[in-house]
């Protein structure tokens, strides 16, 4: 029965980037990407050799087809992938270096689009037991009410059915709108999560006034195994419920094109590394590797990393040989 080792829900979007550095007033060019942190996530996983699908809706618009031939291209099954007449493909727009330099800024085009459409319907029971896993976010259930729902309904099976859940809080306040109603809607989402990503921003919403370890012992207190804090250029850092501890330095990426999707690709190789057996510290240095790899280009998948990339990175980085030439 089984034969898919992670599946997720969310909305998969086009993303146009400015090609210019600045504000959009002044922007006359943009580059079309596939993007949306479920995609992303599920994308770098299949490029590490994992079999994944994605539950999503999309218009029946150009849009939509580019997003289809897209999942195709990747790999991600596309069985429980809905075509709506009546709503369109989102969008969202990147601007990138301005106003702070170095940084990105996310404009959304995307409520009334088909995927805030998502409700428990799209969510069928054997789909769920095909897989081994599920991946979470907490950007799908901020789209509408009725995503919300899917996205409890799917944590709610897999969780009766015995799957491993891995969420990222990945909160946009720019959706819910406000940190209450963040907190309200996924507290009950976090709840018996193996793996949880999160960052301290994040945390502070979900558990204000308390310190990151205090934050971090409450998840733990939920159900979690593993608690990864992403910080960004920073780094990172790992915890376990029994106790360990680990930070990991970010690499310096050579030039930063858009920081847009770094963090997702963070997480699957993360995810990738621990299955295939490496330690929670070689873990988060290729997670980290992973990252940094991503702010090199425009776009979220085009620069991440399959195995044999994130070996020549290692190298390059940690052993000083350029083993290109």
């Amino acid at each position: 029965m089984l034969n898919l080792d992670f599946i997720s829900i969310g909305e998969v979007l086009i993303q146009l980037n400015n090609i210019s550095p600045g504000p959009l007033r002044y922007a006359r060019y943009f580059e079309v990407h596939v993007a949306g942190a479920e995609f992303n996530v599920l994308t770098a996983l299949s490029k590490l050799g994992f079999q994944v699908g994605l539950i999503t809706r999309l218009g029946n618009d150009e849009f939509g087809e580019m997003v289809l031939r897209a999942l195709r291209a990747e790999n991600i099954d596309t069985t429980y992938v809905k075509i709506m007449d009546e709503a369109p493909t989102g969008i969202y727009f990147i601007q990138r270096h301005y106003p702070v330099p170095g940084k990105s800024t996310v404009f959304y085009y995307r409520h009334g689009s088909a995927a805030s459409y998502m409700n428990e319907e799209d969510v069928q029971e054997d789909y769920v037991k095909k897989a081994r896993r599920v991946f979470l976010t907490g950007i799908t259930p901020a789209l509408s009410e009725s995503c919300y729902r899917a996205v409890k309904k799917l944590h709610d099976l897999a969780h009766d059915l015995g799957k491993e859940i891995i969420f990222d809080t990945n909160i946009r306040l720019k959706l819910w709108k406000t940190a209450e109603n963040a907190r309200a809607k996924l507290l009950p989402l976090l709840q018996d999560s193996k793996i949880v990503f999160t960052n301290k921003e994040d945390l502070n919403i979900l558990f204000p006034q308390t310190t990151l370890e205090e934050a971090v012992s409450k998840l733990f207190q939920m159900g979690s195994d593993i608690v990864v804090v992403k910080l960004g250029e920073e780094g990172g850092s790992v915890y376990t419920k029994y106790g360990e501890a680990y930070y990991e330095k970010a690499y310096r990426a050579p030039i930063i094109e858009d920081v847009i999707g770094a963090g997702d690709a963070f997480d699957a190789v993360f995810i990738a590394s621990l299955l295939k057996g490496f330690s929670l510290r070689e873990a988060l240095k290729l997670a980290n590797l992973a990252g940094m790899m991503v702010v090199t280009v425009r776009g979220d998948i085009e620069a991440q990393p399959d195995w044999k990339a994130l070996e020549v990175l290692k190298k390059f980085y940690e052993e000083k040989m350029d083993i290109l030439r």
